[in-house]
């Protein structure tokens, strides 16, 4: 026990002294960035572990909401039952929140990774999901929304995303979306269930300003019965 203790000491340390001291072609090297991403997985399982209600932003980058979990590709690749399995306990979490996020996965890869989600969800438990919406066709939109633009692979609407969710097992509810003959439908949500900030609600970028519009996106409950 206390040798496994001494090693954790030791790959801290090593961390620290490499991201203070260390060249940036070091910090750049695979033993750093193995050692950090060990820290950070056993940091948010330590977390994770006394947390209740646990909440989780997936593909979060800087993102920083009170009170949930925010991971990156490099603690929580979302394709890979590894990754999860190193986190969580399967049917632990509360809530799921991905912005912006899925578009950037192949479709198979985003059937996989919506099947880790509703297994390590609980029953009742809730992914609130939003990407780029495919029937908002303005084109200053439409050019940033669709593949290859900003590594997206594929271009969501309404009925292709939640014919996606329903299929890995999800009770659907829109929130924010176009339907096919480009009127705008939205309904209340609750923010502090998952804040979008690419939503009517709450985004105010003037390069997409359509009316009283800026950015939208398609935003979906889904939810594990």
């Amino acid at each position: 026990m206390f040798a496994g203790y001494d090693r954790k000491i030791r790959e801290r340390i090593i961390v620290m002294q490499l991201k203070n001291y260390a060249p940036a072609s070091l910090r750049d090297s695979g033993l750093y960035k193995q050692l950090s991403r060990k820290r950070r997985i056993g940091k948010l399982r330590r977390l994770v572990s006394t947390a209740k209600p646990i909440k989780v932003v997936l593909g979060a980058g800087p993102t920083q909401f009170a009170g949930w979990f925010q991971t990156d590709k490099e603690i929580l690749d979302v394709t890979l039952p590894a990754d999860w399995r190193a986190l969580f306990e399967p049917e632990s979490i509360d809530s799921l929140l991905s912005e912006h996020m899925l578009e950037h996965l192949s479709m198979a890869d985003a059937r996989t990774a919506l099947a880790e989600c509703y297994r390590y969800l609980k029953p009742g438990g809730l992914l609130r999901i939003a990407v780029p919406d495919g029937y908002r066709r303005d084109p200053d939109y439409l050019k940033e929304a669709s593949p290859p633009n900003d590594g997206h692979q594929v271009l969501y609407n309404i009925d292709t995303l939640t014919a996606l969710l329903q299929g890995a097992g999800f009770v659907t509810t829109p929130l924010e979306y176009f339907d096919a003959q480009e009127q705008f439908h939205a309904v209340p949500w609750n923010e502090n269930e998952g804040l979008i900030q690419r939503s009517a609600r709450f985004d105010t970028q003037k390069d997409f300003q359509r009316g009283h519009l800026f950015y939208t996106s398609v935003i979906v409950d889904a939810r594990k019965p």
